[in-house]
């Protein structure tokens, strides 16, 4: 089946001093997580933000917008930003309750959203509807041997009476942790906000008591958006410490009614022009041989929404009869637009999406 819009964004954020995503400790030496790239031919170690932090801190927001919005569905463990899933909408800490099925399961936000995998004779299982690869920096030589990681010292202090509480009299206790700064560094998300409130491996609809199911969907679209944007201007593994650093220079946002190619990553150099090229040819295949007259093919063609910040090779001008290409100065403009884009969709192939 396939459900109707599907999201797909990327872009660059600036990066100061900050801790991506811890990798563990060493005595009280805290690493911060690395991996391997090539760049012309050369192998570099680089610090880098895991698919797996942003797609936390992006459940952790989610759940703070979606209830400031007035979202009522969400357990403890969502709302608190713990990330175990698979439980119950009325679940509380100290009750907690196994979902019997995907339909009970997903009435909770996060394991709508983000999944879960119940590991049991029944094998209930969600795929996650927001895919988010690593962040890494930009793939230019210049770039990757600008990027640095470093430790920087902290210095904690210990009241005496707690050193004589506890028999200790190490009055200070330092330790070094890692931080990491890239002039540009690169991401890229995947949001399949279709399928919000429907299940994927079950027959049957949910029903949730005194919530109208279109508003509920419309909601937990508009508050996956909306926490995207916090994520990736905001992310850190460790905020409580050292709150990120960071600037968001150039995003590119995709709106479509029907499947289209997952998006080229913000590290690659050429990541608009690449994905736009790919976009052309993805959709002049997908309707060549269809007669354009016919009630149809004008109901089954595919329709693309490029909206783009700070990209100055994006252009309205690069727009067709069936991709829109917009250029906007202003961020909030294009946030703003996004949501009202991707409601307007869910609301236009409400009637007519094909289902299973």
């Amino acid at each position: 089946m396939y459900k109707p819009p599907y999201i797909a964004v990327a872009g660059r954020f600036e990066l100061q001093v900050s801790v991506l995503t811890g990798l563990g400790a060493i005595g009280n030496y805290n690493q911060h997580a690395v991996a391997r790239i090539v760049v012309d031919g050369r192998t570099y170690e680089v610090p880098v933000l895991t698919g797996n932090s942003l797609k936390h801190w992006h459940a952790v927001y989610l759940a703070e917008i979606y209830k400031s919005l007035g979202g009522r569905n969400l357990n403890d463990l969502c709302e608190r930003g713990i990330g175990s899933r698979g439980y119950t909408v009325d679940s509380k800490l100290d009750n907690l309750k196994r979902a019997s099925s995907e339909i009970e399961a997903i009435k909770d936000l996060c394991n709508d959203i983000h999944g879960f995998l119940i590991p049991r004779e029944e094998n209930i299982k969600r795929d996650s509807l927001v895919k988010t690869a690593f962040a890494i920096p930009v793939l230019t030589e210049s770039n990757i041997e600008n990027t640095s990681k470093f430790a920087v010292q902290h210095n904690k202090v210990v009241p005496p009476q707690v050193t004589r509480a506890t028999n200790n009299d190490e009055k200070m206790m330092p330790y070094k942790q890692e931080y990491a700064t890239s002039s540009s560094y690169g991401f890229a998300v995947r949001m399949d906000l279709g399928y919000i409130l429907v299940p994927m491996y079950e027959q049957g609809e949910v029903d949730l008591k005194n919530t109208s199911l279109d508003e509920e969907k419309k909601l937990r679209a508009k508050s996956s958006i909306l926490a995207l944007f916090n994520a990736i201007t905001g992310a850190g593994s460790k905020q409580a410490r050292a709150l990120p650093i960071s600037s968001l220079r150039e995003i590119v946002a995709v709106v479509s009614n029907m499947p289209i190619p997952n998006i080229v990553h913000g590290a690659y150099e050429d990541y608009f022009e690449s994905y736009l090229d790919t976009l052309k040819g993805y959709v002049k295949a997908l309707n060549s041989g269809t007669s354009s007259g016919s009630k149809e093919s004008s109901a089954s063609s595919i329709r693309v929404k490029v909206m783009c910040y700070g990209i100055e090779k994006c252009s309205d001008d690069q727009s067709s009869t069936v991709i829109e290409v917009k250029r906007y100065t202003s961020l909030q403009e294009l946030l703003e637009n996004l949501v009202s884009t991707t409601l307007s969709a869910m609301n236009q192939n409400k009637s007519n999406s094909p289902n299973r």
